[in-house]
């Protein structure tokens, strides 16, 4: 085999947390889009945009502490003694 178990371990975990920054963008991107068509449509350029761009920006930050609290679970449990 390729790699150790210790080192799929390793690599399954640098995988997750680089989860972390695509979580961040990928929400403000949306929350970003979401407020620009509705400004467009709805002609209230733009407070709607600022708005679902601090919603989008709020997501990203939630998503990412869930994120981080599952590698630290998974790190948690790999540390336990006995395994």
């Amino acid at each position: 085999m390729f790699f150790k178990l210790k080192d799929k371990a390793l690599w399954q975990t640098l995988s997750k947390a680089s989860l972390i920054g695509i979580h961040l963008v990928s929400c403000t991107f949306v929350g970003l889009l979401i407020g620009y068509y509705l400004d467009k449509w709805l002609g209230t350029r733009p407070w709607l945009l600022i708005s679902f761009l601090i919603f989008g920006i709020g997501a990203g930050f939630k998503n990412m502490y869930e994120e981080v609290k599952k590698i630290q679970g998974a790190e948690k449990k790999d540390a336990r003694p006995g395994k």
